[in-house]
């Protein structure tokens, strides 16, 4: 008769800890991210163009679902 693979405790914590590896990568990765696109707009001095440009474009896409 064939054993079952069973997953022990320590099988899920390692696979809950690989996960949770990976998200922090992903979640510092979007922060730098983050950063460095915050920096190149001000360094560009677009502040006001790319909010009105997010608002303008926020509103178009309100009147489209609707």
């Amino acid at each position: 008769m064939k054993k079952k693979n069973s997953y022990t405790k320590h099988d899920i914590r390692r696979s809950i800890e690989n996960v949770q590896d990976g998200l922090s990568f992903v979640i510092s990765r979007l922060r730098i991210f983050e950063t460095l696109f915050n920096d190149y707009i001000e360094m560009q001095d677009n502040e006001e163009i790319f909010k009105e440009f997010l608002d303008g474009k926020h509103k178009q896409s309100e009147h489209k679902q609707s």
